[in-house]
Parts: structure tokens; C-alpha cells; sequence
């Protein structure tokens, strides 16, 4: 599957320079592209792999693939921006209303991508229609993220069911749907439970790491900061001081060590982690329910494990 990649990065700046010619519109996005192509781009690999999966043979798909792409960057340009949190990205690097103007571009870019596409027109409305209808479910749990709506274990979980494992809904989804099928309410599932399994994962790394997107530093309330705020003893209680705002930044940022053996005492990150496998086992006995995906498990197994 890696040598998709080169191809769909290829497809991302051709689209792109197909529309943008205003600078630096053109140089931004360009730019902005280059280094996503030097990440995994495992959305868009999805989409050629369940394309091919069920049956589909055009090579169109890799203008879906690219689409899918441009989306998953713009959303992680507005994320990246509202987050503050990530000022090595190109997009940090440039004022930030020319960063979020790209963004903008790119997700209308990415629709204008799938018109195009030389499928039949009723499985391009069907593709459109699901598009919709899961980014504006990310939008939705987007929108609870940034406000830290989360108040328990059953709100978290609703949260990432909208907001990061719809987009990976999308990205299958878009491969299934243009072999002329109709929505695959198992493959809609099974990402389901590998995007909940693979933000999980992200939060036990976001817990321990001591940077700018540490967890427990942004105040953010995940799966496991609020079993941590649960579980402290009362030697911990600087946590829920911080978390609650009754001590400042300033009163912690020596105190990493600290955290990390509270994570240990109360088992927070081993909690985490039973969550994700919990969620990665579902994943794959779902998985087994697709005869189409048989000969493609490992594939999957390895783009999910990335």
C-alpha cells in the first residue's frame, strides 16, 4: 500500500493547482500538501483499499482518495489553529487567517474533487450524500471537543464517535459506495470502533507526553484524565486543583514525574488501554463479518495498527 501514496499525494497538488492560482492561495496549499504527503496518509489509503475490496477497478479512485486527503488536511489545519498547539506545522508558520483561509479552500476543493470523478452520477450523489452526513457529524463532535463538553465516560465516547471516527466512516465509506453499493452498515461500523480504539490510544500518548498537546497540561477532559480525576489519592490532589483552575501552569510544569506516578498508582493509562483493545477486538471481529475484506485483513490490520 505504500506506493499509493506518492500517487494520491500527486493528485492532491494537481487538483489543487487545477484552482488555485491567487498567491499565496497557490503556494500555501502547495506547501501545506508537501507536508502532509510526508505523513502516513491512511485515510486516503483506506479509500483505494475498500474501493478495491469491493470490486472496483478505475483508476479514478485515486482522485477520490485525494479528495479524501484534502479534507483530512483542512480539518487538521482548523485543528491544528484552534488547538494553538502545533507551531511547527507549515500552517502555524503563516498568519493565521491566510492558514485558515486554505483550510476553507480545501474543503470546498475536496467536494469539487468528487463531482469530478468519472463514476456514474447516481453513485456520485450517494458518495456526496455520505460525505455530508459525516462531516457534519465531525463538525458536531468538533464542536463539543473545543468547548470540553465531555462529562463522563458515555459523553466522551459520544464525543468520538462523531468527531474522529466519522471521518474514518468517510474515508471507507467513499471506497465501498463508488463500487456502486450502497451504505455498508458493517464496514460503517468497524470504523467506527478502529477510529474510537485508535483516539484512545492517542489520549494514553496525549496523557504522558509533557509538550504543548499533553492532556492533563490543556485541562482536556478525556477517558483517562477524568478516571484519573476520580481515582487520585489525596497526595494528588494538586491534579484536580490544576484541572479545576484553583493553581496555575506555572505551580506544575516541574511536576511530570509526579503525574506520571499518579498514572501509575491509579492505573489510568493500563484503563485507557483496556478501552482501546476493547474497541480494536470489536474492530476486528466485525471485520470478520466481510467476506470482501478476507483477502485484505492484513492490509487493513496494518493501516489500523499505523
Amino acid at each position: 500500500m505504500e506506493d499509493i501514496m506518492p500517487i494520491i499525494g500527486q493528485n492532491m497538488l494537481r487538483i489543487s493547482d487545477k484552482y488555485f492560482w491567487a498567491e499565496p492561495l497557490a503556494e500555501y496549499a502547495r506547501a501545506f500538501i508537501r507536508e502532509k504527503q510526508a505523513e502516513s496518509m491512511r485515510f486516503g489509503l483506506l479509500t483505494v483499499l475498500h474501493y478495491r475490496m469491493f470490486g472496483g477497478n478505475s483508476e479514478s479512485i485515486y482522485q477520490a482518495a485525494a479528495a479524501v486527503e484534502l479534507f483530512i488536511l483542512a480539518s487538521d489545519i482548523l485543528d491544528d489553529l484552534q488547538d494553538g498547539d502545533a507551531p511547527l506545522q507549515a500552517w502555524s508558520q503563516v498568519p493565521a487567517a491566510a492558514a485558515m483561509q486554505v483550510a476553507v479552500s480545501l474543503i470546498v476543493l475536496s467536494q469539487q474533487a468528487i463531482l469530478e470523478l468519472e463514476f456514474g452520477q447516481a453513485e456520485l450523489i450517494r458518495v456526496m450524500r455520505m460525505m455530508n452526513e459525516q462531516l457534519l457529524k465531525a463538525a458536531n463532535g468538533q464542536m463539543l471537543d473545543l468547548m470540553n463538553a465531555v462529562t463522563d465516560e458515555e459523553s466522551y465516547l459520544r464525543v468520538v464517535q462523531h468527531k474522529s471516527a466519522a471521518l474514518i466512516v468517510f474515508a471507507c465509506m467513499t471506497g465501498v459506495m463508488l463500487t456502486g453499493r450502497d451504505w455498508h452498515p458493517i464496514v460503517a461500523e468497524y470504523a467506527e470502533e478502529v477510529g474510537m480504539a485508535a483516539q484512545i490510544k492517542n489520549d494514553i500518548r496525549d496523557l504522558l507526553r509533557w509538550d504543548d498537546k499533553n492532556d492533563f497540561i490543556l485541562r482536556k477532559k478525556t477517558l483517562l484524565t477524568l478516571f484519573l480525576l476520580e481515582e487520585i489519592a489525596e497526595q494528588d490532589q494538586w491534579i484536580a486543583d490544576y484541572f479545576e483552575g484553583r493553581i496555575s501552569l506555572a505551580d506544575v510544569l516541574d511536576r511530570q514525574q509526579m503525574l506520571e506516578e499518579a498514572c501509575n498508582r491509579t492505573g489510568a493509562a493500563l484503563y485507557g488501554s483496556v478501552h482501546m483493545r476493547m474497541h480494536f477486538n470489536r474492530f476486528q471481529e466485525l471485520l470478520d463479518d466481510v467476506p470482501e475484506a478476507a483477502s485484505d485483513k492484513d492490509k487493513l490490520l496494518q493501516i489500523f495498527s499505523s
